[in-house]
C-alpha cells in the first residue's frame, strides 16, 4: 500500500485570506496528502475559497445559521484521489467522504462535536457513518473532549465524570475506533488547547 500522510487539525476560523494561504502551506510544507480541518466557520451561503493547485479536491460541511462550526476534508493532487459518494450535515458537524485513494477504497470522515452533550452528537453521527462506510475507515476530529484526563490534561483533571468518558472510549471501542496518536504516544503530554490556565489535548 501506498505510504500516505495524513493530519487532522481545529483552524478555529479559516475567514482571512491569510489565514488560509497559510495553512495550505504549512500542509504542503507537511506533505499531508489528506487533511481533517475542523472549525473553518464557513458559512454556507458565503463560502470562501480553500483550494489551491496543490490540494484541488476540497469538500465541506458548513452550517447556514452563522460563522461557527464547520468542517473540511483536502485532498493533495498527489493523491489520486476518485470521488465516489459524500454525505455532510447541515450543522457543520460532520462531513464523510468515499472514494479510492491510490487505487484502495477509503470512507474519510471529519467530525466536530460540541462542547456539550459530546455522547449523545457522537452517537448519533457514528450510527450514520456505520451506514456509509465501506474500505479503509479514517476519521480526523475534535471531540472536545480529553479522553484521557492524566495525560491529556495539563491538570489531570476533567470537568466531565469518568463515567461519561468511559462512556464515550466504549462507544469508540464499539466502532473499532482508536485514538492513533495516543497509541503511537504512549506517555506523551502533548498539548493542542488552552484555556483558563488549563492545557489540553
Amino acid at each position: 500500500m501506498t505510504s500516505i500522510q495524513f493530519a487532522s487539525l481545529n483552524a478555529n476560523g479559516l475567514n482571512t485570506p491569510e489565514k488560509r494561504s497559510s495553512l495550505l502551506r504549512l500542509l504542503w510544507s507537511k506533505n499531508v496528502q489528506v487533511a481533517f480541518i475542523q472549525e473553518t466557520h464557513f458559512r454556507k451561503d458565503a463560502m470562501p475559497s480553500l483550494k489551491s493547485p496543490r490540494y484541488p479536491n476540497t469538500y465541506h460541511s458548513c452550517f447556514s445559521g452563522s460563522k461557527s462550526r464547520g468542517v473540511s476534508i483536502l485532498i493533495a493532487r498527489s493523491g489520486p484521489w476518485e470521488f465516489l459518494d459524500a454525505r455532510t450535515d447541515d450543522n457543520g458537524r460532520f462531513l464523510f467522504l468515499k472514494g479510492r485513494l491510490a487505487g484502495q477504497l477509503y470512507t474519510l470522515a471529519n467530525v466536530y462535536l460540541p462542547n456539550t452533550k459530546q455522547l449523545r452528537a457522537l452517537t448519533g453521527i457514528l450510527s450514520r457513518l456505520d451506514d456509509f462506510a465501506e474500505g479503509v475507515l479514517l476519521v480526523g476530529w475534535d471531540l472536545n473532549v480529553a479522553l484521557d484526563p492524566v495525560l491529556d490534561v495539563s491538570r489531570g483533571t476533567s470537568h466531565l465524570a469518568y463515567s461519561y468518558l468511559r462512556g464515550i472510549k466504549q462507544l469508540l471501542n464499539s466502532h473499532q475506533l482508536i485514538d492513533t496518536w495516543r497509541i503511537l504516544n504512549h506517555e506523551v503530554k502533548d498539548f493542542t488547547f488552552y484555556v483558563r490556565d488549563s492545557y489540553s489535548r
